[in-house]
């Protein structure tokens, strides 16, 4: 029995032993890493690979912590500013090691926080994603800070934000410049956003305190406020010449490349004075060969902190796919974007009177994208080794809703009339709520197929480029939507209209461009030479346009010369020339504005009793098409010289731009007639079913001339100046960078077309009466130049991932100069619609008198400003493992030198710092 009891307890014990050897080999052993560099710094943010497989990062202290399977493990560690190391780890219990990194200097040169100036054949700056991190951007309106000559600014998010190139900031409200802004073209991941069919704007311009003016985006071109940064990866903003392969621009090319690839779950909270922005994106690796990413983003922004009546959202989701596969044993990528935005603009005012309802005006938009791109490699041997098929369908619901209380001091009556011809009205309520709204449906469809190809022979290196572009443009919106007999403005000028019913635009062109290289001993010379054909589809052969095709030439030209050593070390210049033709087809809105209708009250007769109240209108309904309209088209001439001596940086820059022929609204005249009944011997007792029995009623013949506008090619935009930039190396030991850019901008504003005017005296206290309208020879010019400046230090420790960065920035002078203009006409147009020369006794004549224009509009002014003084402030830093923390103080110090203008001193107004944080976290 005992030796029972004894041999039960060895065979516990035995199994209690293997179970706990078993339970013991489960336990895997920790490997602690403590990465530091050669200043025995910790290390945060090192990458480490183990087995080319796990991904492990330091924390803030630069420690990883991780439990592994006992064995041989091959751990590689990498950082942006550090050389990648590899080191071989065998670990059988709880270990310890220390790698050291020997710090890149080249990667640290590399790291750059303000655009970087391309040295290539074209004008163009380079926003990577550390510039953008560190400016901490709202919309895409805050990167043209970066450009030469552009300056930090308070965010204005509740109007519209239209990009400018070259340009400075003083472009004339009035008059037709927005061609400049319009001409320049959005692309995102190689596919152009086409605004050509938005027919937005709203039916009262108005009201609400001009609100609606100051949110459209019919023929201004792309809203920056629509734009998020979040995705982006990079982005070229061509100010010079680009290859033949984009068109439809006037002003310049941005390019935006968003990020594709693995990331780790990412988000971002930002909250200044006027914004609050809210982003989570992440990156996954489906297949080795198959990578996605996903990310959402919403702003809330308003004008005021305090002002709940005006704001401005923005929401953007995207999915971006990218597949590489093997067609006919050749690499075939394909990469697939599903992008969705949606913006709402939302203003409301309480009228005084407390009894009246709220006035509304909400503009919203969404906009739903499907591209596909496919790059298909060809071997090297064949005369074409690149094809690229980029396609995108871009479909956009967008509506202006507008409410509005109607009040009107006594009866009125409206015209009802869709035909020319006379009609009888309406005498509508004397007060009412108008509801109204423009609604839009622009679709827009894009394809481009380019072949590239590369050959060397005779030591020319020969790099081809040749594809079809083709840009189709339908609104399918219903338009114009209100209740004629409730409209807003009591005297419309138009009709409802649906943008169905409008004609669609389709732009083909043809391209071909060839860059040689070649160098001769220590010279290197490169030549690029392009052409572009354009051509608009669909229109109706009454338009000139419709027979015309647009030739784009592009040239630019480099010459490298030979190195010059001084103190040992090279020194490189560059010489760049380059000349270009542009070409902008004019929008749909353009090419089929609305009918004017204009209608003459011949009989007004209003009685106490409704059944005896009459209206009666003569309707002149005037086609605004201009069937002469053609392309708007700029000339562009640039010579860059860029030198490069040990990390030292110098571009400078020369331009000169004309643009003859950009769109203007332009005032035209008519003359029309009508009856003018008299009321008093309207007879109540010859009343019939359709008013009363005109026949003996006296009238007489009123002739008036008509006021009516359309688009025409006559806003001459002529730029001039010169762009510079120079960057230091960044400073080991202190590890600062000292950028210094700037641009002198010299832009001519003015009408080269003949302009209309008609006085405002009036006869017998009628408006509109007077009897002759003055041909001029041109209307306001401006004269605007200024020289802005950016001093930039910015400081990055890699060790302790912190950046910090001050600027000062300003302008040196500003000038502003209002042209004189012709006071006297050359010739007028009498109510016989007959054009007569304007002689010297016109002058005493005491109707064509008053043809000569005001004396202050004639003479010219000028307003000279002095320099400008603001310091901003940005600072980032990882504080707790992937966790990073920014903040930004701009105008924390600024100051504007008084100047004077008519003989008064000015002083400017003291300027509130804007501050901002963020929060980023990779999950």
């Amino acid at each position: 029995m005992f030796r029972y009891f004894i041999e039960k307890i060895v065979l516990i014990v035995i199994i209690s032993g293997f179970t706990m050897s078993v339970n013991a080999q489960d336990v895997n052993p920790q490997l602690t890493i403590h990465v530091i560099d050669n200043d025995s710094i910790s290390l945060q943010q090192v990458k480490i690979s183990l087995n080319n497989d796990k991904i492990i990062t330091t924390d803030e202290n630069g420690f990883a912590k991780i439990n592994l399977p006992i064995g041989n493990y091959t751990l590689q560690f990498s950082h942006s500013s550090y050389e990648t190391q590899q080191l071989n780890v065998e670990l059988f219990a709880d270990k310890t090691i220390t790698p050291t990194l020997i710090s890149n200097n080249i990667a640290l040169q590399e790291v750059v926080f303000t655009a970087k100036e391309d040295k290539g054949l074209t004008s163009k700056s380079v926003i990577d994603r550390k510039a953008m991190e560190h400016l901490q951007p709202s919309s895409f309106t805050d990167l043209m800070e970066l450009l030469p000559g552009g300056l930090a600014k308070l965010p204005n998010l509740t109007q519209t934000n239209v990009a400018l190139i070259r340009e400075n900031s003083g472009r004339p409200t009035e008059g037709g410049y927005n061609t400049s802004s319009l001409g320049i073209q959005f692309m995102v991941d190689d596919n152009i956003i086409n605004s050509n069919s938005d027919m937005q704007r709203s039916l009262n311009q108005s009201s609400m305190l001009y609100a609606p003016r100051d949110r459209n985006t019919i023929s201004t071109g792309i809203d920056m406020r629509s734009i998020s940064t979040n995705d982006i990866e990079k982005v070229e903003i061509i100010r010079g010449i680009p290859s033949a392969a984009y068109g439809d621009l006037t002003s310049g090319l941005i390019k935006i490349e968003r990020k594709i690839g693995v990331t780790p779950l990412q988000a971002r909270v930002k909250v200044d004075g006027y914004s609050k922005q809210y982003y989570i994106g992440k990156g996954f690796s489906l297949k080795d060969n198959w990578k996605l990413n996903a990310s959402v983003d919403f702003l809330d922004a308003k004008n005021d902190p305090s002002d709940d009546q005006q704001n401005y959202q923005r929401i953007t989701a995207s999915l971006r796919s990218e597949l590489k596969l093997k067609l006919w044993s050749n690499s075939l990528k394909w990469r697939t974007n599903l992008d969705f935005s949606g913006t709402l603009d939302n203003v409301s005012l309480d009228p005084d009177n407390s009894y009246a309802p709220t006035d509304t005006y909400k503009s919203y938009t969404r906009k739903l994208t499907v591209a596909n791109n496919f790059t298909y490699e060809l071997p090297k041997q064949s005369f074409l080794n690149l094809i690229t098929l980029n396609t995108s369908i871009r479909q956009g619901f967008d509506r202006i809703k507008q409410r509005q209380f109607v009040q009107y001091s006594g009866p009125r009556a409206l015209p009802l009339s869709t035909e020319a011809g006379e009609s009888v009205g309406i005498f509508a309520a004397t007060s009412f709520v108008s509801e109204y709204m423009t609604d839009g449906k622009p679709l827009d469809i894009n394809a481009q197929l380019q072949a590239t190809g590369k050959r060397s022979f005779l030591g020319f290196t020969n790099s081809y480029e040749l594809g079809l572009d083709w840009r189709y443009s339908k609104n399918n919106g219903k338009g114009d939507v209100y209740d004629v007999t409730q409209p807003p403005v009591a005297s419309m000028s138009t009709r409802p209209r649906a943008f169905s019913d409008i004609p669609a635009t389709q732009n083909i062109a043809a391209f071909i461009g060839d860059r040689l290289d070649y160098k001769l001993n220590k010279h290197t010379f490169t030549l690029y030479g392009g052409l572009r054909l354009s051509k608009l589809l669909g229109v109706d052969k009454s338009y000139t346009i419709s027979d015309k095709v647009f030739a784009e030439p592009r040239v630019n030209f480099q010459y490298g010369l030979p190195q010059f050593m001084i103190a040992g070390k090279p020194l490189d210049i560059d010489v760049t020339l380059g000349y270009g033709m542009f070409y902008k087809q004019p929008t749909t809105y353009y090419l089929y504005p609305n009918k004017q209708f204009t209608d003459y009250v011949q009989l007004n007769y209003y009685n106490n009793d409704e059944r005896y109240r009459y209206i009666s209108y003569m309707t002149y309904v005037q086609p605004l098409e201009n069937k002469n309209i053609t392309a708007a088209k700029n000339i562009k001439k640039e010579i860059r010289v860029d030198f490069a001596y040990n990390n030292h940086n110098f571009s400078v820059t020369y331009y000169k731009e004309r643009m003859k022929n950009g769109f203007r609204p332009y005032s035209n005249f008519t003359v029309n007639s009508y009856k003018k009944y008299d009321a008093t011997k309207v007879d109540i007792n010859n009343w019939t079913t359709n008013g009363p029995d005109l026949t003996n009623v006296p009238y007489t013949i009123v002739r008036e001339h008509n006021a009516f506008t359309t688009i025409e090619n006559g806003s001459v935009t002529d730029k001039e100046g010169i762009e510079f930039q120079y960057s230091t190396p960044r400073f080991k030991g202190i590890n600062t960078r000292f950028t210094l850019s700037g641009a002198w901008f010299k832009t001519k504003y003015y009408n080269d077309i003949p302009v209309y005017e008609r006085p405002t005296v009036s006869i017998g206290g009628t408006p509109g009466s007077f009897p002759y309208i003055g041909v001029y020879e041109n209307d306001d010019a401006y004269t605007n130049s200024n020289l802005n400046y950016n001093l930039m230090m910015d400081t990055y420790v890699p060790s302790l991932d912190l950046t910090f960065s001050a600027s000062i920035q300003g302008s040196v002078f500003t000038n502003k100069m209002r042209e004189k203009i012709i006071a006297f006409p050359t010739s007028y147009i009498d109510l016989d619609g007959q054009i007569k020369p304007y002689t010297e006794a016109d002058k005493a004549d005491i109707y064509k008198q008053h043809l000569e224009r005001n004396k202050a509009t004639s003479e010219p002014s000028s307003r000279k400003e002095s320099y400008t003084v603001n310091v901003n402030f940005k600072i980032t830093k990882s504080i707790y493992k992937a966790l990073r923390a920014s903040m930004f103080v701009n105008q924390l110090y600024s100051y504007d030198n008084p100047y004077f203008f008519n003989n008064v001193r000015i002083t400017g107004s003291r300027r509130i710092p804007y501050f901002g944080v963020e929060m980023n976290y990779n999950f």
